[in-house]
């Protein structure tokens, strides 16, 4: 089974998954996606993003290259989204990139699903950011079914959601500010992040993706109440692995569920 959680930078996305891979959910094995290559020992020491993504695309290009005629849709509309509509040629390149590795990434683990539950907080679902909104470009209900048709589905998606001003002081306190964010003030940085949440708030409600969906309101909370509410989606992840051995492969989530972190008192 392959998991994608998505949302903006800063919801908690890397904090829940890594969390949910040292809890373990009984009776399963789960992994990090980027663990599927550096679990090895040569390895096991690579902790920066930028070495991390590179492992992954170098790994990962195979596996792009043996999906290309079965994903070809996908890749033909992200990459013309990116093409027409992204900023800069930096931006359009960075933006490609980003798909070959998703993809690929997504396609290797596919390939291992079968024997374990694969976390990842950079999957494919989570491409709509790079189309649709490093490229400003519109979107509305006919271009995210399009794009939700088109993406490899994960198994489910654990969508991650904070509030919009936890979101902006995150983002604006960072001592390394996200690439998209450098250089712009805070009203600049809240439109962007507004736009974002727009756009997975309508993504998750499209026909392909919506019956896949955990929807995760993950709040101020502190340690105790994060590991209550990383307790109720590994139940929910071990139920949904239930379901679908009971199922014998049919999609193992009907509906739309919604799981909240408890108030701060």
């Amino acid at each position: 089974m392959i998991v994608e959680f998505i949302g903006c930078a800063g919801a908690g996305k890397t904090t829940l998954s890594r969390m949910i891979c040292e809890r373990g959910i009984a009776g399963n094995r789960v992994v990090g996606m980027p663990d599927l290559l550096l679990d090895r020992a040569p390895l096991r020491r690579i902790r920066h993003a930028t070495a991390v993504n590179i492992v992954q695309e170098v790994c990962g290009f195979p596996f792009f290259l043996g999906a290309w005629r079965r994903e070809r849709g996908f890749i033909a509309f992200a990459g013309r989204m990116l093409i027409r509509h992204a900023p800069s040629t930096f931006d359009k390149l960075n933006g490609i990139r980003g798909i070959v590795r998703k993809v690929g990434m997504y396609q290797l683990a596919r390939s291992r699903a079968s024997d374990r539950i694969i976390l990842s907080d950079e999957g494919t679902v989570l491409t709509a950011y790079n189309v649709f909104v490093m490229t400003n470009v519109h979107f509305g209900r006919p271009e995210l079914e399009q794009f939700a048709r088109l993406v490899p589905l994960p198994d489910m998606i654990v969508y991650v959601r904070a509030p919009v001003a936890s979101l902006v002081e995150r983002a604006t306190s960072r001592p390394d500010p996200r690439r998209q964010h450098v250089g712009k003030d805070a009203v600049e940085v809240e439109r962007d992040i507004r736009r974002t949440v727009d756009l997975f708030d309508l993504v998750v409600t499209t026909a392909s993706l919506r019956d896949r969906v955990v929807v995760v309101e993950n709040g101020d909370s502190d340690p105790a109440q994060r590991q209550r509410l990383v307790a109720e989606i590994a139940a929910r992840l071990r139920a949904l692995v239930s379901a679908g051995d009971a199922l014998e492969g049919a999609s193992p989530q009907r509906r739309t569920d919604h799981v909240r972190s408890e108030a701060r008192t």
